[in-house]
C-alpha cells in the first residue's frame, strides 16, 4: 500500500511539473500567435478549440445532475472567461518574464481563499507572508508604471486579477473534481466558456485580419490548444484529485524560471532590477505563507 502511495505521489508531482513546464512554455507560444491575432480573437479561438475537441473525448458520458452544471458553469466564469483572456491580454501588454513573476501570486490567493472559506488554518506566520507576496505584487505593478507605461501598468494589473481568478477556481473546484472525472469536468467548463466568452469576442473576431495570418499564428494556435490547453488542464484537474490545491499551486514557483530563460532566448527581454527586488518580496512571502 505504501508502495502505491510513493507511486501515486511520483506520478501527481511529475504531472504537475508537466503542467508549469505547458504554461511557461505558453507565454511564449501566445505571444508569438499574438504578433498576428488579437488577444481576445487568439483567446476565443483557443477555448473553443479545446472545447471541440473535450467535446469528442466525453460524447458518449452520461449527463451531469443539474447542480454539477451550475457549480461547473461558475468554475467556467474564474478559470476561463476571466482567466484565459485576462493572461493574455497582459501577456500582450507587458514581458514574459513580469507576466512569469506575477504568476506566482497564485499560491498566496489560493492559501488567502483556502483561509477565508475555513479550509486551511489562519496564523500570523501565514497572514503576514501572504501580506508581503501582495506587497511584492504591488511593486511589479508599480514599478511597471514607473519605468515603464501605462500600457504595461494595466497589463500587470490583468495579470494579477487572472492569478486570483485561477486561485479561486483551484479552490473551490477540488471537492467536484474528487467525485467527476477531471476529462468531464474540463470539457464542459470549456463548452460553457466558449459560450460565455463569444459576446466579449465577437468584436475582435469580426475585425480580426483573416486572410493576413501567416500559417506560423495558425500552428502558435494549434500548440496552445494542445498544450497549455487541453493537456495542462487536464493534467492540473486530475492532480486535484490527489494533492491539496495549495501544492498545486505551488507549482507554478517553476514557472518564472523556465518562462524567464525562454523570454530571453526568443525576445531578449531583460529584467529591470526593481522586479527582481519584487519577486524575492513574493517568494519570502509565499513561503511564510506555506509554513504550517
Amino acid at each position: 500500500m505504501s508502495g502505491w502511495r510513493a507511486t501515486n505521489r511520483a506520478r501527481v508531482h511529475a504531472a504537475l511539473f508537466t503542467v508549469a513546464l505547458l504554461f511557461s512554455a505558453n507565454y511564449v507560444i501566445s505571444k508569438l500567435g499574438m504578433r498576428e491575432f488579437s488577444p481576445m480573437a487568439f483567446a476565443w479561438l483557443r477555448i473553443a478549440g479545446a472545447a471541440a475537441i473535450l467535446g469528442i473525448l466525453v460524447r458518449n458520458a452520461p449527463p451531469l445532475a443539474r447542480d454539477d452544471k451550475r457549480r461547473i458553469a461558475g468554475f467556467a466564469v474564474l478559470a476561463v472567461v476571466v482567466n484565459a483572456p485576462l493572461f493574455l491580454i497582459g501577456l500582450s501588454l507587458t514581458t514574459v518574464g513580469v507576466a512569469a513573476i506575477l504568476i506566482t501570486t497564485i499560491p498566496v490567493f489560493t492559501l488567502a481563499a483556502a483561509i477565508a472559506l475555513g479550509r486551511e488554518r489562519a496564523s500570523v506566520l501565514r497572514i503576514f507572508g501572504i501580506a508581503l507576496a501582495c506587497a511584492g505584487a504591488l511593486l511589479v505593478v508599480g514599478g511597471e508604471s514607473f519605468h515603464g507605461t501605462w500600457r504595461s501598468m494595466f497589463g500587470t494589473l490583468m495579470l494579477l486579477i487572472n492569478c486570483l481568478s485561477y486561485a479561486l477556481y483551484l479552490v473551490l473546484s477540488k471537492p467536484l473534481m474528487q467525485r467527476i472525472a477531471a476529462t468531464r469536468v474540463v470539457a464542459q467548463m470549456f463548452a460553457y466558456g466558449t459560450l460565455l466568452l463569444l459576446p466579449i469576442s465577437a468584436i475582435p473576431l469580426a475585425r480580426q485580419d483573416w486572410r493576413a495570418l501567416s500559417s506560423g499564428a495558425w500552428i502558435s494556435l494549434a500548440i496552445v490548444i494542445a498544450g497549455p490547453t487541453i493537456a495542462a488542464y487536464l493534467l492540473s484537474a486530475w492532480a486535484l484529485r490527489y494533492a491539496d490545491s495549495s501544492l498545486v499551486a505551488a507549482y507554478t514557483y517553476v514557472q518564472p524560471v523556465l518562462a524567464t530563460i525562454l523570454g530571453a532566448l526568443v525576445f531578449g527581454e531583460t529584467l529591470r532590477p526593481i522586479v527582481f527586488v519584487a519577486a524575492t518580496l513574493i517568494f519570502a512571502g509565499v513561503w511564510m505563507a506555506g509554513r504550517r
